[in-house]
């Protein structure tokens, strides 16, 4: 027990009681919200540190169960200001507190800890690589065969002799004959793609700013979408020289009918908005796609889906199509309660909503995410959002909750100030 203790330590640069002050003394900078702190953090120390929610969040409950700060509601999230009560803690604090701020992150070494001190070596290069965007390919391949060649390293130093022999092979380029450590998770297809005309048959609106449009044509006979998530291209006139494409999801597909389901978030104005608000039975609508389809081929013990209204509709097939027996969690994100969805499914299913005032701003989703509990066994995480907020939501589950990279795919459906843009980086 001992030895785990002091492992604990390690990981960590300081204890609880140590961050509570350093928490307060931000906060009475100004006032501050959790995602706020852990990007202040992170940035005191040079990046070396970056606590995870479910640390910040204890650590302002704490803080405010004993007077120190007090919260209060801004822009769908709370702001915390420092009391008079906590004004005192850090006078009494004070020798901590000034040996906080006089610690130099980027010189101190962890010569007790080699093995943590390459792991911050390896983050710290990353995140100088990446500080300027996405690398060229070339550079992108070199470094993820670096990385990829000291996993093997560390699974050979580390494993056992199963292990070992494993990885070796995986080194030599040899086939595994077990072909147990290479379990295809996600299975892709590919599709011809052709233009498809087809007519509004119902209209309807499932939440006030969730219009349903059920389309039908002779068009749909060798239509193919095998996965919740796929997208199509839709076509929408203008009066420019080419019409305006944007990504759609299925929410259905029924063959036998000739039916195809789609589900439009009303947002600010664009040319899919505007149809949708507009359009009536019996207007014609052009798609194209979908491209492919990925298609999760793994036994999974249970599922976790995330998203907000953009990915909704891809949410609620998932959903909807899971058989019974399946275990599945929700985590919607919403404006309000009119916005939740209700989705019928013969699976075990266990709806979360969490409401947001900005849908750009990944605090409060951090939160509701740090609350959720992941079941043990083999679990796929999906998620979907705004881009920024999908990533930092995989972050926080593949660094924090050390989810499996392989089980988890995150997408941003939309990015904030760019029109008809994506990111699919993070599949």
């Amino acid at each position: 027990m001992k030895h785990d203790d002091t492992q604990a330590r390690r990981r960590r640069p300081f204890d609880y009681g140590t961050l509570r002050v350093l928490v307060l003394a931000m906060i009475q900078e100004r006032p501050r919200h959790g995602y706020d702190l852990i990007k202040a953090i992170e940035a005191h120390s040079g990046g070396r540190y970056i606590p995870s929610p479910g640390v910040i969040y204890p650590t302002l409950s704490w803080l405010e169960d004993l007077g120190y700060v007090v919260a209060q509601p801004e822009a769908g999230r709370r702001s915390h200001s420092i009391t008079p009560e906590g004004q005192a803690f850090l006078r009494a604090n004070h020798a901590t507190l000034s040996a906080l701020m006089a610690r130099d992150w980027m010189l101190e070494e962890d010569e007790n800890d080699p093995i943590h001190a390459g792991m911050q070596a390896i983050k710290l290069a990353l995140r100088a690589c990446l500080k300027h965007g996405e690398p060229e390919p070339a550079q992108r391949d070199a470094i993820a065969e670096a990385l990829q060649g000291a996993a093997r390293t560390i699974r050979i130093q580390s494993g056992s002799p199963a292990v070992i022999a494993r990885a070796t092979r995986q080194n030599d380029a040899q086939p595994d004959p077990t072909g147990d450590h290479m379990e295809q998770i996600i299975t892709r297809h590919r599709f011809d793609i052709r233009r498809r005309s087809l007519t509004v048959l119902e209209k309807t609106h499932i939440t006030p700013r969730m219009i349903r449009m059920v389309l039908t044509g002779a068009d749909l006979e060798d239509f193919q979408s095998l996965a919740p998530d796929d997208h199509i291209k839709l076509f929408f006139e203008t009066g420019g020289e080419k019409p305006e494409m944007r990504d759609y999801t299925p929410r259905a597909f029924d063959a036998q009918a000739q039916r195809l389901t789609l589900d439009f978030a009303v947002h600010e104005a664009g040319p899919a908005t505007r149809w949708a608000i507009d359009a009536a039975v019996g207007d014609t609508l052009n798609i194209a796609g979908p491209r492919g389809s990925a298609v999760v081929t793994a036994d999974c013990d249970w599922w976790l889906l995330i998203a907000d209204e953009t990915a909704l509709p891809a949410m609620g097939r998932w959903v909807e199509e899971l058989p019974a027996g399946s275990r599945v969690t929700t985590l919607g994100l919403v404006s309000g309660p009119a916005e939740e969805q209700v989705f019928a499914t013969a699976a075990t299913h266990v709806a979360h909503w969490a409401h947001r005032a900005d849908p750009a701003d990944p605090a409060p989703v951090l939160e509701a995410v740090s609350g959720l509990t992941l079941p043990a066994g083999r679990g796929f995480i999906w998620v979907a959002a705004e881009a920024g907020v999908a990533r930092a939501v995989r972050d926080y589950l593949r660094d924090v909750r050390q989810h499996p990279r392989e089980w988890l795919k995150a997408a941003g459906y939309w990015v904030k100030g760019q029109a008809d843009a994506t990111d699919k980086m993070m599949d």
